[in-house]
């Protein structure tokens, strides 16, 4: 019985830790600034995505930061098929779901 109690609470960390979201090659081209980044000023805001991701699986809470990259990952993917080039996070992220704004900055020139 401990054994089958500890190969289930091994799986659920070992779940906790991985990343499940992967960059489309396009997505990986999206800047993630800072919502007060100065260079904001010269883009044209396209409109905003929410993101959303498992922060929690059963009782176990997955790393803060593994969300935010994935979260930030999420968006960065819908930015490019919306013609973005730069999102900026609206916020902190809570319980796994976090909007950003997506800007067109490239070739607005100011």
């Amino acid at each position: 019985m401990k054994k089958a109690i500890f190969l289930v609470i091994s799986i659920l960390l070992l779940l906790a830790s991985c990343t499940w979201v992967e960059p489309t090659l396009q997505g990986s081209e999206i800047m993630l600034v800072d919502q007060n980044d100065e260079t904001l000023k010269t883009c044209k805001k396209l409109g905003s995505v929410t993101s959303m991701v498992k922060h929690e699986i059963g009782f176990f809470h997955r790393s803060e930061e593994k969300v935010n990259t994935e979260l930030a990952t999420i968006a960065q993917n819908e930015a490019a098929e919306m013609g973005g080039d730069t999102i900026a996070g609206e916020g902190a992220a809570e319980n796994g779901r976090r909007t950003f704004t997506v800007y067109k900055c490239r070739g607005q020139g100011s």
